[in-house]
């Protein structure tokens, strides 16, 4: 794995980073865009030109308040013809940009993901995996329930991934971002337990997901995106991994794995979903203390990538969420504090799925095999 920072690729005020996986002919590219300090139109057309420069192809951009500068600035930075998600906090708050996540992919062909008149996201492939990425799904009906609305994106989906020779089972990572999801989220829970029932998700490997409280650009219930994978040979595959210091989700009625990890390409990828404060029996931890609300989460993230021989200098992405502004520099001092590495990490204010939760983050690491070279 090589990994590229601000002083590597840009001028310090340019304010992203970055992180490359390179395997055989893929190379993946993981780039965040921080708007903590400086100019993130600044930062985001120097984001541009370094992935053009590497002949990048941008699969998927994501991005966490003033949503339509955000869309302003990546329309202008040249991010064009790809699935992008633009999300605001869901309790009516707007915030300046947070930031900016960016995925890319070169070396390998990659093909439109079309199955209407819209794109829903692109496919790419090696001689060990399948890949397809969908973003910025929203539901074709505002007026709907938001069951219906639900259900009707994985409609959508399940039409997108036929179209590029997938099916549901083979999907690895799931995002949802719910507007005013406290309202909500029980709803949206047995909608997705009835739709994993219904296609025998429970039989198989049950996604890595995130799901968050923030509003789209459409004004719909909700945003989804999803990353599927699909072996072709002996030796890639896909495992559910455990946290060794939480329950299951599935005994709160959450249907989603604590993470996932891929073999691919001597890649192993461990996708690791939302965590938060909430400890071995399934309750919110910490209630009213943001300080060891992030000092448990962190320690839980931290168990989970040591169980696969993993650790903090692995992450190549990381998103981690906030209820409110005053407790980012908590989570800063945390990681400094604790002599952390740079994570690649974005800031989003958004909603968690319980009240009382104040902090939860995601995060990939990647560990990778060493050829003499």
């Amino acid at each position: 794995m090589t990994t590229a920072r601000n002083d590597d690729i840009a001028e310090k005020e340019s304010n992203f980073t970055s992180c490359s996986v390179s395997s055989g002919e893929l190379t993946e590219d993981y780039v965040s865009v921080s708007a903590s300090e400086g100019l993130p139109g600044d930062a985001l057309k120097a984001a541009a030109a370094y992935l053009q420069n590497k002949g990048a192809k941008p699969l998927m951009a994501l991005s966490f308040g003033d949503m339509a500068g955000a869309a302003n600035m990546l329309k202008t930075a040249g991010f064009k013809g790809l699935p992008v998600s633009i999300l605001e906090h869901d309790n009516g708050n707007t915030y300046p940009l947070s930031g900016i996540q960016l995925f890319a992919v070169s070396g390998v062909p990659v093909a439109e993901v079309v199955p209407g008149k819209n794109l829903a996201g692109y496919s790419w492939e090696t001689a060990e995996a399948k890949h397809v990425i969908l973003g910025g799904i929203s539901p074709e009906n505002p007026g709907a329930s938001p069951e219906e609305q639900v259900r009707n994106t994985y409609d959508q989906i399940l039409k997108a991934l036929a179209s590029a020779g997938f099916t549901y089972p083979e999907v690895a990572r799931t995002w949802f971002y719910l507007n005013r999801l406290l309202s909500w989220y029980g709803k949206f829970n047995a909608a997705r337990t009835g739709f994993f029932t219904e296609n025998g998700i429970f039989q198989r490997t049950v996604p890595a997901s995130t799901g968050i409280g923030a509003t789209n650009l459409f004004g719909r219930a909700l945003s989804q995106s999803i990353y599927a994978f699909k072996p072709k040979k002996a030796g890639a595959g896909i495992v559910k991994v455990g946290s060794p210091l939480q329950c299951e989700a599935l005994n709160y009625r959450s249907a989603f794995s604590r993470a996932v990890e891929l073999s691919y390409g001597g890649i192993k990828k461990l996708m690791i979903s939302g965590t938060a404060s909430i400890d071995s029996d399934g309750k919110s931890a910490h209630v009213g203390d943001p300080v060891k609300q992030i000092e448990l989460t962190m320690r839980v993230v931290r168990e989970i990538l040591l169980s696969r021989n993993l650790d903090w200098e692995n992450s190549v992405r990381s998103i981690a969420y906030f209820k409110t502004p005053e407790h980012i520099p908590l989570f800063r001092e945390y990681c400094k504090k604790n002599g952390l590495p740079e994570l690649n990490c974005i800031s989003a204010l958004t909603t968690v799925c319980r009240d009382e939760l104040l902090f939860e983050i995601e995060l990939d690491a990647v560990a990778q095999k060493r050829f003499p070279g």
